[in-house]
């Protein structure tokens, strides 16, 4: 019985699908500089990115603006 716990224990583990976190990374203009925000939505995003619309690690990469910075989260996978 202790054996099939940690057979289904490591098959609802962690998977491709999931991700375990994120990567912030601070968006910078052509010359270096930082892209300054006061809302997530001042950031720069292409169409395919996202404003993060909270504070848990999103599935996708979005942006949002940290402390006035502007800042793109990427998701890490489980692996």
């Amino acid at each position: 019985m202790a054996a099939m716990a940690v057979v289904a224990a490591g098959l609802l583990g962690c998977n491709d699908l999931e991700n375990c976190g994120s990567t912030s990374v601070d968006i910078t203009r052509t010359d270096g500089g930082l892209y300054r925000c006061v809302t997530s939505e001042d950031c720069p995003r292409t169409s395919r990115v996202s404003v993060c619309v909270t504070d848990v690690s999103s599935e996708r990469e979005c942006v949002r603006c940290d402390e006035t910075r502007c800042v793109r989260l990427i998701p890490e996978s489980c692996q």
